[in-house]
């Protein structure tokens, strides 16, 4: 999804995102969820598992450009011009 972040900014991405993720599943409870999905698609072969995220995720974010921001934008390091 983020693909292109440097690991520099991990942490800032992770503070932007976190309100935004579902709750992290166990290894037991991620293969229950994958299971379920393939049975349904046994039955409904268009089903597509869509995960529930929280009430408070934010689907679209405005950002206020800062000054002196190059093309790779809030991603640049702090003084590059």
């Amino acid at each position: 999804m983020y693909a292109g972040v440097p690991c520099y900014n991990l942490k800032k991405l992770h503070q932007a995102v976190k309100d935004d993720m579902p709750e992290p599943r166990r290894l037991v409870g991620a293969w229950r969820e994958m299971l379920e999905t393939w049975e349904r698609q046994m039955i409904d072969p268009t089903y597509q598992f869509d995960t529930p995220l929280p009430a408070t995720a934010q689907f679209k974010r405005h950002r206020i450009s800062e000054e002196g921001e190059t093309s790779i934008g809030e991603l640049a390091p702090k003084g590059l011009s």
